[in-house]
């Protein structure tokens, strides 16, 4: 039986209280939960699939040498310290295209809103607030030779590509191979 404000009754019972457990969906995926809650407040993670494990880097921690890991977190992913909760270092995963602002020495990295929706901004924020909500391509306007293009999905399912800079005006539909 699903019962939308409590969750889907399962077999299993609380290994804390007895009571029957409840298979729920929260904003970090499935979960277990005592039907007893507010008095017995076990949980368990249902939602842990490969693609949401640790995946490991090249890189080491700057505070304490400790390997580096990208990990995916409510906003996307990002790279932490493997010696968490010891060590709270983190650091965006760029997409290896340098900011584009006069003077800043940051990458663009993928970013998620509030809301869901995803945009791409410097690594220097709050120091810099460059923002563009297309995807950047490492690909040089033909135009203007501006370092990047944004690409985005036109009406027709088409990919097109477009210089970020201001005046240039330069767009280009992509063509697509159908293997």
């Amino acid at each position: 039986m699903v019962n939308q404000k409590r969750g889907e009754e399962t077999e299993e019972a609380c290994p804390d209280c007895g009571e029957p457990l409840l298979a729920r969906r929260g904003r970090f995926g499935k979960f277990l939960a005592c039907s007893a809650y507010p008095e017995c407040k076990y949980t368990r993670d249902l939602g842990k699939d490969q693609r949401m494990q640790d995946e490991p880097t090249n890189e080491t921690c700057p505070s304490c040498a400790k390997p580096m890991v990208i990990k995916h977190g409510r906003f996307g992913k990002f790279i932490a310290c493997s010696g968490y909760p010891e060590c709270k270092t983190t650091k965006p995963v760029t997409l290896g295209i340098a900011c584009p602002e006069p003077g800043c020495a940051g990458q663009l990295v993928e970013r998620r809103s509030k809301k869901g929706r995803t945009f791409y901004g410097c690594s220097a924020y709050p120091e810099c607030k460059f923002v563009v909500w297309q995807r950047p391509i490492p690909e040089p306007c033909p135009q203007c030779k501006a370092a990047f293009l944004t690409e985005r999905i036109a009406r027709g399912g088409r990919p097109v590509r477009m210089c970020v800079r201001e005046g240039c005006g330069f767009r280009q539909e992509v063509e697509t191979t159908v293997a």
